[in-house]
């Protein structure tokens, strides 16, 4: 499994980079340094390390901390390289995430997460929102899926395998108890945050999946059809006829997926 993450995070993160809203990254970075002194960041489920990677060069010349927070070894391993290569201060945590009272927020002024909240309860964010409110921290959560895939050239079944899809989001994903909010998770999150006094801004980072990034617009064909084959809500041959056409037109179409980020800072 940790071999797999790593692939598919090696494979997703250059269209995550072009994605992020750039006046929400500079605001967090900011924020984080306004102060002056030493600032920690707390990056929950870190992966390998690609929050860190777009919010570090902005932090060069600051006194930062990251506090890098996962619960697999192989992946904080490649997030702590990273860290090392870019001359960042940083510090792994193997830790579970659902266990939100033992996230250790101590000493932190921000933080971060990326492609994380779609995977998460009600209970969680809720849980998460009451942490960060009573120890000040501010949230920077980017590349939240928002449940829009827009497909050139289209298909008839685009819409339904769509569908699917996003309700295939809303199985348990094991961030906090029943069912994931999914494409809902970003703006209960924001509301979670406003209802505690957060200040809370939201911008669009949607994946603009070109010919350069074929190899990333299958894999999320593949995920789509397996995901929405599970539910066995389309014909089998149908769906296989459009996981097909939809392989096929990788190279030369478009996939815009769209996503959410989040800047929420306590009042």
């Amino acid at each position: 499994m940790s071999g797999f993450a790593a692939e598919w995070l090696a494979l997703r993160e250059p269209a995550d980079r072009q994605a992020r809203d750039a006046s929400l990254l500079r605001r967090a970075a900011d924020w984080l340094t306004e102060g002056g002194g030493r600032a920690t960041v707390l990056d929950l489920g870190c992966g390998s390390g690609s929050t860190l990677a777009a919010l570090q060069p902005l932090l060069a010349s600051a006194s930062t901390v990251w506090r890098l927070l996962d619960d697999d070894p192989v992946l904080l391993a490649f997030a702590m390289e990273r860290a090392e290569q870019l001359g960042a201060e940083a510090e792994t945590r193997l830790a579970d995430l659902s266990d939100v009272a033992a996230i250790p927020l101590e000493g932190v002024r921000l933080a971060t997460a990326s492609a994380l909240f779609d995977l998460a309860s009600r209970d969680f964010i809720e849980a998460i929102a009451e942490r960060l409110t009573a120890a000040s921290v501010g949230l920077y959560a980017a590349l939240n899926y928002d449940g829009s895939t827009v497909f050139s050239p289209s298909h008839p079944l685009d819409g339904i395998v769509l569908a699917g899809f996003n309700r295939h989001q809303l199985r348990p994903k094991g961030l906090g108890s029943g069912a994931s909010l999914g494409p809902a998770a970003a703006r209960a999150l924001a509301r979670a945050l406003e209802a505690r006094g957060y200040a809370v801004t939201i911008a669009e980072s949607p994946w603009r999946l070109a010919s350069e990034d074929a190899a990333l617009a299958r894999a999320h064909v593949e995920g789509m059809a397996d995901a929405v084959g599970e539910l066995d809500v389309i014909d089998a041959e149908e769906l296989e006829a459009w996981r097909q056409m939809r392989i096929d037109s990788a190279a030369g179409g478009r996939t815009i997926v769209g996503h959410l980020d989040i800047l929420a800072l306590p009042d």
